[in-house]
């Protein structure tokens, strides 16, 4: 929103210049940078940015350092508005995700009481079935996860239930990955009358990585961007990396891969990124090939058990709403209820404030969407990300204290997942960003005392009604370009400032606000 920011001096000149409030460093807007020629490449940019696609994982027990497997999926789909349900139908008991505020028991990941766990991801390069089977004409991963979870015990159960599907055929060609209780962790793609079962100890690394392509199909050799195949190769990368240095965790799942915000010819990235990504803004990074995108509604984790442990010790680690600005929680199937941070009649409060996280940080143009990286991290600890992970960190570290708490015991599992939801639906609801204001230089003369006084900031980047603590005043002899800082000469609790030490030369100053 457009401020006047007041420069007066001592000989009484008075100086008016408007500034604008933005988020942490500024919406860098699209129709600034010069215009980028149409065409082929553009569309294609756009519309893999749009794509309904998953990417997954699946480690076995042999991958991990304390032997539990691990089952990931980052659920990339239109709709914005997910949840994660208990469900106890009358067959197993599970917890999954669905659209929110759904009851036709479809769902698209999970795991259930005996620790058997399913996830799925599109794919592309298998031979369809055109037909219709006894759940329609539609996509059946949906009823095929729902019938699966509720009555598989181990992989075996569920390649036949696959089994049994073949002939009347599968409407939408998926890799399922599942694990089980008793060691058994296997990728299953499949087409619309067959499938091929992927064992992950029998791979390198006892790890499966799957985008939106099976290895068993056609055109490996060339394959078609909206496969995914640059989520496929950084998400690989990134768990061969884990496994050799023995830290494949939930954790680092979370915070390496699911947010791995590396584009395509991009080796290696710092944040914030200080530099041009093609025709990209300064410190933008598309993310529609990437394997964090502005697509992704919610992820989950399954970690399941080691050999001789209880089945229902099995954990379901989720995020509601996109990853950029969600914090991880555990979720329990013993616990016998889900929180209602992640199910509401009004849908999950963590889906809701972690996507106006996210709609902050990614910044749409006619290539499709991009993150400004100064948003999450910045080098004075002001970003979201700066903030949230130490956070997640926190929760992580709690977690495990109430596990081996000399007290523990399961029937506390239900109020401690709720607790855990509650703090972090919470925190995120009350993180605002710095936000600042960009002035033009004014020449200052010497023995002038320069005051500063701009308007009150009322509300914050999404619209909320604040009161902020204070604000800090910057000065600079150049101008704030790239981010830049500045020095910090003041804070101040109203809206104005006297810099009674100026510089002879002229100064630019910018004001953050505090909350």
């Amino acid at each position: 929103m457009p401020l006047k920011l007041f420069i007066l001096n001592k000989i009484n000149r008075v100086v008016i210049y408007t500034v604008v409030l933005t988020g942490i460093f500024g919406f860098i807007r699209y129709g600034q940078t010069p215009s980028i020629p149409g065409g082929i490449e553009v569309m294609e940019e756009v519309f893999w940015d749009e794509m309904n696609e998953c990417t997954t994982g699946l480690a076995s027990g042999m991958a991990t350092p304390d032997g539990r497997p691990l089952l990931w999926k980052d659920r990339d789909v239109g709709n914005r508005n997910q949840e994660f349900h208990y469900v106890d139908e009358g067959g197993i008991p599970f917890i999954g995700i669905c659209y929110s505020n759904e009851d036709n028991l479809e769902y698209y990941g999970g795991i259930n009481a005996v620790g058997f766990a399913l996830e799925n991801s599109n794919s592309y390069n298998l031979p369809r079935y055109n037909g219709s089977n006894g759940w329609g004409p539609g996509d059946d991963d949906g009823e095929i996860h729902m019938l699966a979870l509720s009555t598989c015990r181990t992989i075996d159960d569920f390649e036949a239930l696959l089994d049994s599907t073949n002939e009347v055929g599968r409407t939408l060609n998926c890799n399922y990955g599942a694990f089980d209780a008793f060691g058994g962790a296997a990728m299953f793609e499949t087409a619309g009358n067959s499938f091929e079962r992927v064992d992950a100890v029998e791979q390198e690394y006892g790890i499966i990585i799957r985008a939106n392509y099976s290895y068993s199909g056609n055109g490996l050799n060339n394959r078609a961007g909206y496969w995914g195949p640059n989520r496929h190769d950084r998400a690989l990368a990134t768990w061969k990396q884990a496994v050799d240095d023995g830290n494949l965790t939930v954790r680092y799942l979370y915070q390496q891969t699911a947010r791995n915000l590396a584009a395509p010819d991009m080796d290696n990235y710092e944040l914030p990124y200080p530099d041009y990504y093609r025709n990209y803004p300064y410190g933008h990074i598309p993310n529609g090939e990437t394997v964090c995108r502005s697509t992704t509604r919610a992820i989950m984790v399954a970690q399941g058990v080691q050999n001789g442990e209880r089945p229902d010790n099995s954990i379901l680690w989720v995020t509601g709403g996109n990853q950029i600005g969600s914090i991880v929680s555990p979720l329990w199937v013993r616990a016998g209820s889900v929180p209602e941070e992640f199910d509401s009649p009004n849908g999950g409060r963590i889906c809701n404030a972690a996507q106006d996280i996210a709609d902050w940080v990614y910044e749409f143009g006619p290539r499709g969407s991009a993150v400004n990286t100064w948003k999450l991290h910045t080098p004075e600890g002001k970003g979201f990300w700066d903030w949230s992970f130490p956070m997640e960190d926190y929760m992580f570290e709690k977690v495990q204290r109430f596990l081996d708490s000399p007290s523990f015991n399961f029937d506390q599992l239900e109020g401690f997942q709720n607790i855990i939801a509650r703090e972090i639906a919470d925190s995120i609801e009350a993180w605002r960003p710095f936000q600042k204001v960009t002035e033009i230089a004014q020449p200052i003369f010497d023995d002038n005392a320069i005051v500063l006084h701009w308007q009150e900031v009322e509300e914050d980047v999404f619209g909320q009604a604040v009161e902020p603590a204070g604000y800090n005043v910057y000065r600079s002899s150049s101008p704030f370009n790239e981010n830049s800082t500045g020095e910090l000469v003041g804070f101040s609790e109203i809206n104005g400032f006297t810099d009674r030490r100026p510089l002879a030369n002229g100064a630019f100053y910018r004001v953050d606000v505090v909350f």
